[in-house]
């Protein structure tokens, strides 16, 4: 009974702490320069974009591809695009659910430009 209320508690702690996460924050430190400079061959972001194309274009395919935990971000489904007919993408925050809406039906507001 006292471990099931421990892990009661912890799992609140967690939650609690990631509803204080900023998007906007996060995607301005890891998806603009220098961790997201194109211009830079050791760049880690345009690394992780042909990583995932070369995935998408050689080995993945499908009716449908769900990525779970998005976060506020569409890059790892990018390339997806191209050989899914659709497209889920979820994530556990609201907040991080918004920024996504808001970039895809095009409502002003986002923290970052995907396109």
């Amino acid at each position: 009974m006292m471990e099931e209320k421990g892990k009661e508690n912890s799992i609140a702690a967690m939650a609690a702490c990631y509803q204080k996460f900023d998007p906007a924050a996060y995607l301005q430190y890891n998806y603009t320069p220098p961790r997201a400079d194109f211009a830079r061959k050791d760049s880690i972001v345009p690394w992780k974009l042909a990583c995932l194309h070369r995935a998408f274009t050689e080995d993945v395919s499908g009716e449908l591809l769900v990525d779970i935990g998005s976060g506020p971000t569409f890059y790892q489904v990018m390339s997806g695009c191209e050989v899914f007919n659709k497209l889920i993408l979820t994530d556990f925050l609201e907040i991080n659910r918004r920024e996504l809406r808001r970039w895809l039906q095009d409502e002003g507001g986002c923290s970052l430009d995907w396109t």
